[in-house]
């Protein structure tokens, strides 16, 4: 909880907004995109609710600018895993690194997102598929190089190769988050393979 050390002082506009949004993403990704609101952040920050609405002015606000920043953070995410001259094995085992790391250490965005891509809510659905068509070119630009390169096999075109790539990506996160998960040196492999398969990367 922010608030007790928070009330000793007077804290900046954007840092106090910054700290909100942080309670805003755990309160959303325990609660719910259709149930996470005001209330709960200003319980989690330990201010009022009335300094919540200060920033958030309506709930309709406060979900755009949630999903704003978990957006956000997928892009760079994605971003960071796609990196310059690496092989298609090389940015597949990257983009598997970096999803089951963001599982562990930002697991409250990843569970925010995979609500969001699975609930057709009529106020957040269409934005989730424009957020979706980003990634998908961002994945079909690279299955596009790694082609011309000559590191794929022939198969599906590279659009409907990025709708599975993206589409396993979510098993991958849901086999993270299983409590029955023992040993992620396994999934790791599994997922690769899974992946290979899809995308046609080429074998030795």
């Amino acid at each position: 909880m922010h608030g007790q050390a928070d009330q000793r002082k007077r804290l900046d506009p954007s840092e106090r907004k910054r700290l909100l949004m942080d309670d805003a993403i755990k309160v959303f990704a325990r609660r719910g995109i259709g149930r996470g609101g005001h209330t709960e952040i200003a319980q989690l920050s330990g201010v009022s609710v009335a300094t919540v609405f200060n920033y958030f002015n309506t709930r309709e606000i406060l979900v755009e600018e949630v999903l704003d920043e978990v957006e956000q953070f997928l892009i760079d995410l994605s971003l960071s895993a796609l990196k310059v001259g690496q092989t298609a094995e090389e940015t597949l085992n990257s983009c598997i690194s970096t999803f089951i790391e963001a599982c562990h250490h930002h697991p409250d965005y990843i569970k925010i997102w995979l609500e969001w891509s699975s609930s057709v809510r009529e106020d957040t659905w269409p934005r989730y598929l424009k957020f979706q068509e980003h990634v998908l070119s961002l994945i079909e630009t690279q299955i596009h190089k790694a082609i011309e390169r000559g590191e794929l096999n022939d198969g599906l075109p590279p659009i409907d190769r990025a709708r599975w790539a993206l589409g396993n990506a979510h098993m991958l996160v849901s086999m993270v988050f299983s409590p029955d998960t023992k040993d992620e040196s396994e999934i790791r492999s599994l997922v690769a393979r899974g992946f290979a398969h899809i995308l046609g990367i080429k074998t030795p």
